[in-house]
């Protein structure tokens, strides 16, 4: 999360798309900055045949003063053993 942020304010695409997976159906990087983001759930984690998936409810705050609360949804895949990296599947 932190990482997006800091690629959003930079205006980063490459490296802010970088961060997804590439069946991720996030196309490109939105023309806003977040100021803050703030958790709203717990971060659970769950176990899957072939991935493990991370999902946590957040609520962003963008510089126009709009706020936004969004599911964010991680992926670490267990086929990429210890170098797997946890990577965003999609944020709804």
């Amino acid at each position: 999360m932190n990482a997006r942020m800091r690629y959003l304010y930079e205006e980063d695409e490459k490296r802010y798309m970088n961060l997804f997976d590439p069946k991720s159906p996030i196309s490109g990087m939105g023309r806003y900055k977040v100021l803050k983001v703030t958790s709203m759930s717990d971060i659970t984690i769950q176990e899957q045949r072939k991935l493990y998936q991370a999902v946590v409810m957040i609520n962003e705050l963008n510089e126009n003063g709009e706020e936004y609360s969004n599911t964010m949804v991680f992926w670490k895949k267990k086929e990429d053993g210890d170098s797997a990296q946890w990577v965003i599947a999609d944020i709804d």
